[in-house]
């Protein structure tokens, strides 16, 4: 019985664990090949909706979900969007399961030594604020009930 209770603890821990994407998985992701992260996504847990994803020429975007919200099961704990050009990500989004793994990301961000560029309000009230480091950019964008981050490279590879 305590091996039991024992594994499912372990399980429950990976499965929150593996939405919960932290700021140094993310930056790790860019100039990183597409196909590599995609696994990695795959082994985690997340799952590919083709209807959101796509390719023109050189040019390849894919949405991933993770898990089930609690109140509502048609929609998902967290979104991931990567962006790739000739096959490596130069961006991706990261919509966070929650304000408080949000929060860890933006102190994580500001901690980073980056500077606050730009912020604004966005329609359905989002605000969407800019930060800016040496190698990268970042984007927050909150909403009434979504917190995303989104990172870029600030420099060509």
């Amino acid at each position: 019985m305590k091996y039991a209770l024992a594994f499912l603890c372990c399980l429950w821990a990976f499965h929150t664990r593996a939405q919960n994407l932290e700021l140094n998985q993310l930056k790790s992701f860019i100039a990183r090949p597409a196909l590599k992260v995609t696994d990695s996504l795959k082994k985690a847990g997340w799952a590919l909706h083709p209807e959101l994803s796509g390719e023109k020429a050189l040019q390849m975007y894919q949405t991933w979900s993770f898990g089930k919200h609690k109140a509502e099961k048609a929609k998902a704990m967290a979104w991931f969007r990567i962006q790739a050009d000739h096959g490596v990500i130069n961006q991706l989004y990261y919509q966070a399961p929650g304000i408080t793994h949000f929060n860890v990301l933006l102190k994580e961000i500001v901690a980073a030594g980056t500077e606050k560029k730009e912020e604004q309000n966005i329609e359905d009230k989002k605000i969407s604020t800019y930060y800016v480091s040496p190698d990268f950019i970042f984007q927050t964008i909150v909403g009434e009930h979504s917190y995303t981050v989104m990172v870029m490279a600030n420099k060509a590879p």
